[in-house]
């Protein structure tokens, strides 16, 4: 194109079109002057090009084609802006709305004669003139591979990034709200989840389709009382969320940590700060200016792809996490055994032969099912045992911590095969259970001192009895060490220590176990009161589909069964124990306790196996409203009976004086 096509275009001489082009257009009509100049800016006519492209001079102008819908968008405008003007260029900027619209953009770049051009994209583009001095940014690494200059931060890095910011101040209760174009922030929350062995629960992560429906929906979803942390996926949800915890007075950091992904002004001036992930976008424009001006002047190679990194802001918004939310460390000493599970219509008696309906195999082991059983369910739980070097004990390992149980006390033996129990089930979801030790037969003094850093920090130690006595008798002796409770299971034994016992803040056998440590034709409940009058703290006996038992200093109450209909009684105990640990490690009391233990071993035994039938925490909640109002009844019905006892003589708390120090643990049974 050049100023005889303009002046044929235009149907006018060359000298109008160098007049109108020159200002010296005085003695030309205003339509032919329009006429001229609507030619020029269709064709995007610059004078003298050919001549420019011969003498091998370049247009000082740099095109830049950025979507309408990139987060980043005005940073990188306004970096690109101030990197083009310190290098003597000028910018142009065209707004994709998508992909399909950047050919075309291209094809107007190159007739407005720009002399190399930036595009946001992960796709690669065919740019004609420009094709060796083009440059594309984005926001993730999916990008296509036959792009040859490319400057990319990723947004997963992002969500990791602030997730692990969170982890490291104590957080393992942490949701995630984002809108839908950012899901890769999603991603990056659940690696750096996994990669810490952290649950991840489904409802506490939310894609809204926008921020209305994040107000309306996303945020009351995703923040409940569970949780201690929010990762939100740009500056506007951390807006809206610290409005809405304003609103229902939840104090931020106290109640509830925050960091945004995305940086701005406004997040300086909520509170004492809402710390973010500052994305690396205006360095990458300004980077990219740079080098696309370089390759413009031939002075780079012209493939390259450059990663740039998020950074973490501190401001006031994040802490440690309340604890009664958090909870106590769980340490876990057990067997960790394979599950063989024969389904028979009877269980055989002495000389008979049963032909197995069903067979099924699952990962098991008291130690290893209580572990799974509370990481299900949310609680910091580290497993100590061993397992043999086979097929079975990596199948065993990779099950507890894909359901979040820390692996710290594990070890591989390679002198023994995993342990094995192989469990008769009847019709009626009865079960008989016969055990092989394995590798479990090693677990060891020196490993369990090898542990101590656990038991230092844990609050409550899970302990079941088909590991070695001697193991079982010493991991006791070193809870009480170090201030750790003790919540044991017996099983096949008929008998234990009374100084063991003394140990043990909560044992918890079942009606047949009772029978073996305390023989004899006395009630359940003096058979519990002999136990406890021998040193335990709180005596839990389970009752299968009727409940349990439970005694200690200042109750005597029976808890009543869920009703729900067993399938496979296996792991019924080992739910329970779990269930009732964890509960325990908020900070709830005892009563709640065995009430949220009763509900998750009823869900247990609806379904086949252990490790797979162990609920999780969104399962058990369900009933949550049954498990408060159980809760309050019992303690009103041990309040009636303690004012008859003493003749209706109440203290100041209403209670009688046995009950007395149950009156602030009474206050925390509460929804």
């Amino acid at each position: 194109m050049n100023i005889h096509d303009i002046a044929r275009l235009a149907g006018v001489s060359t000298s109008t079109v160098s007049k109108v082009m020159n200002g010296k257009d005085r003695d030309i009509s205003e339509e032919t002057r329009k006429r001229v100049l609507e030619v020029i800016e269709k064709e995007n006519y610059v004078p003298y090009f050919k001549y420019r492209e011969k003498e091998g001079l370049k247009n000082h102008l740099i095109g830049l084609i950025i979507k309408l819908r990139n987060r980043e968008r005005e940073n990188i405008v306004v970096s690109a802006e101030k990197a083009v003007r310190i290098r003597g260029y000028s910018l142009i900027i065209s707004y994709a709305e998508s992909d399909e619209n950047i050919p075309e953009l291209i094809e107007q770049m190159i007739k407005r004669r720009v002399s190399g051009l930036i595009i946001d994209s992960t796709k690669k583009f065919f740019a004609g003139k420009l094709e060796d001095v083009t440059v594309y940014i984005s926001q993730t690494k999916q990008f296509d591979e036959h792009q040859k200059v490319t400057f990319y931060y990723r947004l997963s890095d992002a969500g990791k990034l602030a997730t692990e910011r969170l982890i490291e101040e104590g957080h393992q209760k942490i949701a995630c709200i984002i809108q839908q174009d950012d899901k890769s922030i999603l991603d990056g929350y659940k690696t750096a989840l996994q990669s810490h062995n952290l649950p991840f629960e489904a409802v506490w992560a939310y894609e809204g389709e926008g921020i209305g429906d994040i107000e309306k929906r996303g945020i009351r979803q995703c923040i409940n009382e569970q949780v201690t942390a929010v990762v939100c996926g740009s500056e506007e949800i951390a807006c809206c969320v610290w409005k809405l915890m304003e609103r229902s007075c939840t104090v931020i950091p106290d109640s509830l940590s925050m960091i945004a992904v995305g940086d701005s002004g406004m997040l300086q001036i909520l509170g004492e700060g809402i710390s973010s992930i500052r994305l690396p976008s205006e360095n990458m424009s300004s980077d990219a200016i740079d080098y696309l001006a370089d390759m413009i002047n031939e002075k780079k190679q012209i493939e390259l792809m450059r990663k740039f990194s998020p950074v973490v802001v501190e401001r006031g918004s994040i802490v440690q996490p309340p604890q009664e939310k958090q909870g106590e460390k769980i340490v876990v000493v057990g067997s960790l055994n394979m599950d063989v599970t024969m389904e028979v219509s009877r269980i055989p008696v002495n000389g008979e032969t049963q032909i197995a309906e069903k067979l099924l195999v699952f990962p098991g082991g008291k130690g290893g099912n209580q572990a799974v059983g509370a990481g299900k369910l949310g609680g910091q739980v580290y497993m100590i045992g061993c397992l043999g070097n086979d097929i079975d004990g990596k199948q065993l390992y990779t099950s507890l911590t894909e359901n979040h149980v820390h692996m710290d006390g594990v070890i591989f033996d390679s002198a023994l095969s995993s342990g094995k129990a192989y469990i008769n089930v009847d019709s009626t979801g009865e079960s008989t259970i016969v055990v092989y030790q394995g590798a479990n037969r090693n677990l060891d003094v020196s490993q369990i001192n090898g542990c101590r850093y656990l038991f230092q920090s844990a609050k409550y130690c899970l302990l079941s009895m088909e590991i070695p006595d001697k193991i079982v008798e010493y991991t006791i002796k070193f809870c009480k060490r170090n201030h750790t409770e003790v919540i044991l299971k017996p099983s096949a034994t008929e008998k234990i220590k009374d100084e063991l016992l003394q140990d043990i803040t909560y044992f918890v056998p079942n009606e047949k176990e009772l029978d073996l440590l305390v023989p004899g034709s006395k009630s359940l409940e003096e058979k519990a009161e002999i136990l406890r009058k021998r040193g335990a703290e709180n005596v839990i006996v389970t009752m299968g589909a009727r409940g349990c038992y439970l005694t200690n200093r200042d109750f005597s109450i029976h808890f009543p069964g869920t009703g729900f209909e067993p399938v496979d009684t296996t792991g019924g105990a080992d739910s329970f124990i779990s269930a009732m640990a964890v509960c325990l490690s908020e900070g709830k009391n005892v009563i709640h306790a065995i009430g949220f233990a009763i509900y998750a071993s009823g869900i247990t035994v609806t379904r086949y196996g252990v490790q797979p039938a162990l609920p999780d925490r969104k399962a058990v909640f369900v009933y949550e409203d049954e498990i408060y109002s159980r809760c309050s009844t019992l303690i009103q019905e041990r309040r009636g009976k303690c004012e008859e006892d003493t003749g209706g003589r109440k203290s100041e708390h209403g209670l009688c004086d046995r009950d007395r120090s149950q009156a602030k643990t009474r206050g925390n049974c509460s929804r």
